[in-house]
């Protein structure tokens, strides 16, 4: 047994050199976090949704007064355009580049997409658009994903899937949160001392502060935000104004900050505009299933899911709509894409395409279309949920029809063929009293006069129908076999003696 002083010496030279190491702290327990996605290059990644982004030089260009560089991709920036740039000083650098006008209402309509799809990490979410960012209350969230660096992960996986490039900063208030996302390998601190030396050691010119005010901070020596924190907030508010320590109070947590709530509207549309036309079909395959893939994921934030799509392709002077329906509900991308492949590959366009408008059916709650046990057959048959689909995808809606009860008297009438695109009537009942006496066949003809059968299977006897602009009918419906052994459907006219033959069942 070791000596009672060299007993802890002992113990901890058995521990690997990491467990001595001070843990990072976590986050505190009853505050918020904050998570910021700042998306620097939204307007370049907007443009790479289309599938329209070229290899070559290209630069985005905001035409308030003097046109001027918003962004570049990195051909671009490479050789020496910065955003702020003159047009004019950008065009002296490059070489016949591609000028793409910016659009802001544009860059606003993905962001709001963005923020539902986040929805599925937080319920708290406001996007930003003179960031571009959006900002997230996790600190509910870190037991359901397990901790804040999967969260984040998670998210910037996500947004990676969807073809967006984000900067992810953490902290304990919406402001620290923004500044953080904007340093690269910045740090995540989850609790006020963390957050204070995480600020500490940046930069003044990380602070959203006007031009005259980061000015007067350096003429008396002020470099680093460690260095403001340091000074009274009154004399700060006495030269610099109050919007100073008002952001220095924001940082630390000392002014809360109230942040609105996203609010996704009721019925989502997912939209995206090119920058060039589109003449083939084909080549709207790319970016519809971009806008697939954003559905899925604002869909399964909310937990629902869909059984009918509509796809608009908006032209220069019309709008052609196609919808596509399913037997089961789903949001999956992979799913609806292969549905609408081959619909498109057998779509002449009428006109080059603009733009692509998607607008989900229905929402249904509490539909998910997540893989089983085993997600597909040893075969590798495809699924038969989606077999009709898939056959009204390729043959046209009015290739696949359904029988509707229409409540008609008349067997033969009870039904009526409707096509997926109009949508079914409501019913009391599927089947009519006549159709309880009188049977229905599988395929059915218009009346045509036939043979007495030898032995015919007497179903039951139908009169009535006077009421109905005097078609009064009295008939004994049968079912007989003829000569081939097709199972035949006919009645007989009570009045006439007559045979009539109406439908088969095989």
């Amino acid at each position: 047994m070791p000596p009672a002083g060299n007993s802890g010496r002992i113990q901890l030279a058995l521990l690997p050199e990491a467990s001595r190491v001070a843990p990072y702290p976590g986050p505190e327990p009853g505050r918020p976090l904050w998570l910021a996605v700042w998306l620097p290059h939204l307007a370049l990644d907007a443009l790479v949704q289309t599938g329209n982004a070229q290899p070559g030089p290209l630069i985005v260009v905001e035409e308030q007064g003097r046109p001027r560089v918003h962004d570049g991709n990195r051909a671009a920036r490479r050789a020496g355009v910065v955003p702020g740039m003159p047009l004019a000083d950008a065009l002296a650098v490059l070489n016949a580049p591609t000028v793409v006008e910016h659009r802001p209402d544009t860059l606003e309509l993905h962001l709001h997409t963005l923020a539902s799809v986040l929805l599925q990490f937080s319920d708290h979410v406001c996007p930003e658009p003179d960031g571009p960012r959006i900002l997230l209350e996790i600190g509910r969230s870190l037991r359901l994903f397990r901790g804040m660096e999967v969260l984040a992960r998670q998210i910037a996986d996500t947004l990676r899937g969807l073809g967006y490039s984000a900067r992810i900063g953490i902290a304990r208030t919406p402001a620290a949160a923004r500044l953080l996302a904007g340093q690269r390998g910045a740090a995540r601190p989850a609790n006020r001392d963390a957050l204070r030396r995480a600020l500490s050691p940046l930069p003044l010119a990380a602070l959203p502060l006007p031009g005259h005010t980061f000015a007067g901070l350096r003429a008396v020596g002020l470099r680093r935000i460690g260095e403001l924190l340091r000074l009274p907030r009154g004399e700060l508010a006495q030269r610099h104004g109050t919007v100073l320590p008002v952001l220095l109070d924001r940082l630390l947590g000392d002014t809360p900050e109230v942040l609105p709530r996203f609010r996704p509207p009721e019925t989502p549309v997912f939209q995206l505009e090119f920058d060039r036309e589109i003449t083939t079909s084909g080549a709207l395959r790319f970016p519809l299933r971009r806008l697939l893939l954003q559905m899925e994921h604002a869909l399964r934030a909310r937990q629902r899911g869909v059984q009918r799509l509509e796809l608009d392709l908006l032209h220069r002077e019309r709008t052609t709509r196609l919808a596509l329906e399913r037997s089961h509900a789903g949001s999956r991308a992979d799913d609806w894409l292969e549905l609408w492949n081959i619909r498109l590959s057998r779509l002449t366009l009428p006109a080059p395409v603009r733009a692509l408008r998607l607008h989900p059916g229905c929402l249904l709650p509490g539909t998910t279309d997540t893989a089983g046990l085993f997600h597909a057959s040893a075969s590798g048959a495809p699924d038969d949920s989606t077999l009709l689909a898939r056959i009204r995808a390729r043959l046209g809606d009015r290739a696949v029809l359904r029988l509707e009860p229409t409540l008609h008297p008349l067997p033969e009438h009870a039904q009526a063929e409707r096509t997926a695109d109009n949508p079914p009537r409501d019913a009391p009942a599927a089947v009519t009293p006549a159709q309880y006496a009188a049977g229905a066949a599988l395929w059915l003809c218009p009346p045509q006069p036939c043979a007495a059968p030898a032995a015919p299977a007497w179903l039951g006897r139908l009169e009535g129908g006077w009421w109905a602009d005097g078609n009064d009918q009295r008939r004994d419906y049968a079912l007989a076999r003829d000569r081939d052994g097709r199972l035949l459907w006919l009645f007989r006219d009570l009045r006439s003696g007559k045979w009539q033959l109406l439908g088969f069942w095989g």
